[in-house]
């Protein structure tokens, strides 16, 4: 009897253990290094892992942000760590070494792309990249937590679901707006001008305002001739960038009703990464 009691204790232990080990696991925090992958990593974790973005306003640039001894911390303790790679959020890389938790980080990037640095780091205005990091967050959180993988299968497929209006919306643009023409005052559009078949016409500048060097007189000329002549058909602004030349090629652009686009990196609180794009779109449609 005492045997059989001892058993069922023991029983009973195993089985405490395991759902204490289950919650603790499921109640870890997933980082991104920016709100712009909140959206997508929670998508597919649901409520099964609480989910934080590392940088959550659009006044904080993510390569210039360094972080406290409390993000550090944070960082060192989660299951995963969600970043953008290439350069964008290069910071998370140290605090990952330190700590050997190589394993726990996911660049979209390095991880998922296989990009090489140099390349384009605004990955995120690709809306099939946002599909494919997605599906690296269930292939690793179902790796991760095998006992929840047909949940993380589920949000994953629903919220492909989601993305694909956005694909659907961008072929729809692309009717209208394919083999039309921009100036853009950094790279941030790339991926999204491509995927509408819009020719960005002023790369070099672009890159100049990018790295934070002063363009050519002559590259500033020409876009100023060109916003005159109406050459193109849209500037691409980015807001959380700007200077005195941005803000004359502004001017001139209005001046000249060529349409002005307004762009941020990273996502205004409390907009998701749909919204955040779906808007955008829009702003191409009318």
């Amino acid at each position: 009897m005492k045997r059989k009691k001892y058993l069922i204790g023991i029983l009973f232990l195993a089985a405490f253990l395991l759902v204490a080990c289950n919650r603790t696991s499921t109640e870890k925090k997933i980082l991104t290094t920016t709100n712009t992958y909140y959206e997508p990593v929670k998508s597919i974790v649901g409520k099964k892992y609480e989910v934080e973005p590392i940088i959550k306003s659009t006044s904080v640039d993510p390569h210039d942000f360094k972080p406290t001894t409390k993000v550090s911390k944070q960082i060192a303790g989660a299951p995963l760590v969600v970043a953008n790679g290439l350069g964008y959020d290069d910071w998370v890389n140290d605090i990952v070494e330190a700590n050997n938790m190589q394993d726990s980080k996911l660049s979209l990037g390095e991880d998922v792309l296989h990009q090489k640095q140099g390349s384009n780091e605004h990955l995120w205005f690709k809306v099939d990249n946002v599909k494919k990091l997605s599906k690296s967050v269930y292939e690793r959180v179902s790796e991760s937590d095998k006992l929840n993988k047909k949940t993380y299968k589920r949000n994953y497929q629903a919220y492909i679901k989601k993305l694909d209006k956005l694909t659907d919306k961008e072929q729809q643009i692309r009717q209208t707006t394919n083999g039309k023409k921009a100036y853009i005052t950094e790279p941030l559009p790339y991926y999204l001008l491509q995927d509408l078949g819009i020719k960005v016409q002023d790369s070099h500048f672009a890159k100049a305002i990018e790295d934070g060097t002063d363009p050519s007189i002559k590259d500033v000329q020409e876009i100023q001739t060109g916003l005159k002549d109406n050459k193109v058909d849209y500037l691409v602004v980015n807001k959380q960038v700007t200077s005195g030349v941005i803000k004359k090629l502004v001017k001139t652009a209005k001046e000249n009703n060529v349409k002005i686009i307004y762009l941020t990196e990273t996502l205004p609180r409390s907009v998701g990464y749909y919204k955040y794009m779906n808007d955008i779109l829009d702003k191409f449609a009318n």
